[in-house]
């Protein structure tokens, strides 16, 4: 599987110069499900995904010569990508049904030329924190929403809001700090 992202990453490579149609291509046919799928849990409407879909190609094919391998995989890349364009329909949409997003679309990552074990380490902490903190971890540093907005949406006073969410980093420092301090004991 690993050989198979890297013939991919390479092929990408050497397209995006010469055959840039070819290689939007190569990353629609390779990455085009997962990216249906990501998009898919966060909007829900086909139509809104459709228009994702094509909306992120869209960023990809003006931006295919500004990936670089030294920042990201190619898969982050392009989940990057997908996952913002799907953030920035639904709010125009004004369809704000605040959802928790399904911790599948974390487990994508795991298509990702090279994996990052620190995100999904980070991610393994986050899910294990209280729902409350867990939830407005999610919101606001996953899906993006202000903490005004999740005040708004679930009636809880701001105050609150940055209380928990003061709380929820201060745990994740400490649970982070603690599996750093067990992996050099190693």
């Amino acid at each position: 599987m690993k050989d198979q992202k890297e013939a991919v990453l390479n092929q990408f490579m050497e397209l995006r110069e010469a055959h840039p149609k070819q290689a939007l291509k190569l990353l629609m046919d390779t990455y085009g499900d997962a990216m249906n799928g990501i998009v898919g849990k966060i909007l829900i409407r086909e139509d809104l995904v459709e228009d994702a879909l094509q909306i992120g190609f869209t960023k990809i094919w003006k931006n295919l010569q500004e990936y670089s391998p030294e920042k990201s995989s190619l898969f982050t890349w392009l989940l990057s990508i997908f996952r913002n364009t799907a953030i920035d329909i639904l709010r125009k949409e004004n369809n704000r049904k605040i959802q928790a997003i399904d911790s599948s679309v974390y487990d994508s990552i795991n298509f990702s030329v090279q994996p990052n074990i620190g995100d999904s380490g980070l991610m393994q902490k986050i899910n294990s924190l209280d729902t409350k903190y867990k939830d407005l971890i999610e919101l606001i540093y996953l899906q993006g929403y202000t903490q005004q907005e999740v005040s708004d949406e679930f009636k809880i006073p701001l105050g609150t809001i940055k209380t928990r969410i003061s709380t929820a980093i201060k745990l994740l420092r400490n649970a982070l700090n603690l599996l750093i301090i067990f992996i050099i004991a190693r």
